[in-house]
C-alpha cells in the first residue's frame, strides 16, 4: 500500500472528506475545480454557481 493510499484510507476512517467548488458567475464553469477536488479524494462535491456582486455599480 502506498502512502498516499493509506492516507486516504485513514481519511476515511476519521469522516468523509466534501469539496467546495465555487464560480463568481453563470457563464464560468466548476469543471477544473471537480476534477481537482476528486484527485484529492473528495467524496462529495458542493458546487456553487453565479453568486458573485452586480456588474452595474453606482459611479
Amino acid at each position: 500500500m502506498t502512502a498516499d493510499t493509506q492516507n486516504r484510507a485513514s481519511r476515511r476512517l476519521q469522516g468523509r472528506l466534501i469539496g467546495y467548488a465555487r464560480v463568481s458567475t453563470d457563464e464560468q464553469a466548476t469543471e477544473a475545480q471537480q476534477i481537482e477536488l476528486r484527485a484529492a479524494g473528495c467524496d462529495q462535491i458542493v458546487d456553487e454557481h453565479g453568486s458573485g456582486g452586480s456588474r452595474a455599480r453606482p459611479a
